[in-house]
């Protein structure tokens, strides 16, 4: 398979595609901020792609690489729906062999689909459906402005629930268990991995704090959370994002979603952001209007196209 494989994908104009190796990094960093500053990267932040290249050195199955003469000329890395190709390199047949590639990561990842982002262009269109990959959501960016910060009243946690900052060494198994269970039937399934979360919360910088963990006050049971995650955006204006939040089922319907996302915003704006972002899926009603009745307006969209992943025989 891609990423693990000895034998790597061979196509047009001497491409070959293979797995990360810890060399690709700083070309796969450069050409993402390079694409950023085009307008390739809508909505996205430069804090967001430098995440996203630092993730692929320790976990090196989780993309391929499309090399062309000895230099780095495209990607795809499922977890993150990405597919790029730099721009020398385009409509060479680059783009076709990393969605195969893209498949088989995504098979052997456990995944029953590569899920990768197609940008609302004639174009990226077609090239989708020439790969055999069809629409089949949209992600949203919401924005809340600083007004709305203000506006937004602070948290008031259902009866039952107790709060309290996330636990370094001790919260991770049943942090991700929760998370896992929450995500398993929604429209962008997540499933964390233990030993991931674990390495991200051992890096330099990480803050606990900016993780409220939410319990069933009777049973000490995990029951929501809201990860909140300060940055600077690119005019140098602070800002914040709401990266993941969750309530479990017999959690539902009492308040508890809009008491974590109020929590996340009342964190950031105590943190200095002028504007906090979330991203929610256009398919997740109850979300979607939820976040518009607390005052996130509308912004980039980033549809969704899928295909089925391809297991080695």
């Amino acid at each position: 398979m891609v990423g693990t494989s000895a034998a790597p994908l061979a196509g047009p104009a001497a491409t070959v595609v293979r797995g990360f190796r810890p060399g690709d990094a700083p070309a796969i960093l450069s050409e993402m901020l390079a694409a950023l500053e085009r307008g390739e990267y809508e909505g996205m932040e430069r804090y967001q792609l430098e995440h996203a290249a630092e993730r692929l050195a320790p976990d090196p199955a989780s993309s391929a690489v499309a090399v062309v003469s000895g230099r780095v000329a495209g990607w795809v890395i499922p977890a993150d729906d990405d597919l790029h190709v730099v721009p020398e390199c385009r409509r060479q047949g680059v783009g076709r062999l990393l969605v195969e590639a893209g498949r088989r990561v995504a098979a052997a990842q456990g995944h029953e689909r590569l899920r990768l982002w197609v940008p609302r262009r004639p174009g990226a269109e077609a090239f989708a459906r020439a790969c055999g990959l069809a629409h089949t959501s949209s992600l949203w960016q919401m924005r809340l402005p600083a007004a709305g910060m203000e506006a937004l009243a602070e948290p008031e946690f259902p009866p039952g629930a107790a709060v309290r900052p996330f636990r370094l060494g001790i919260d991770e198994g049943p942090f991700v268990a929760l998370v896992n269970r929450i995500f398993l039937d929604h429209p962008s399934p997540i499933a964390l991995r233990e030993e991931e979360v674990r390495r991200v919360h051992a890096t330099p910088g990480f803050d606990p704090s900016t993780i409220l963990i939410v319990e069933d006050a009777a049973s000490g049971a995990m029951v929501g959370f809201c990860r909140a995650h300060p940055f600077t955006a690119a005019d140098g204006t602070p800002a914040g994002e709401i990266r993941l939040l969750g309530v479990d089922r017999p959690w539902r319907g009492r308040g508890l979603g809009r008491a974590v996302t109020a929590w996340g915003v009342a964190e950031l704006r105590r943190r200095g952001a002028r504007f906090v972002l979330l991203a929610v899926e256009g398919a997740n009603e109850r979300a979607f209007s939820l976040y518009a009745d607390l005052g996130f307006g509308l912004g980039v969209e980033w549809p969704h196209w899928t295909a089925a992943a391809l297991a080695d025989a």
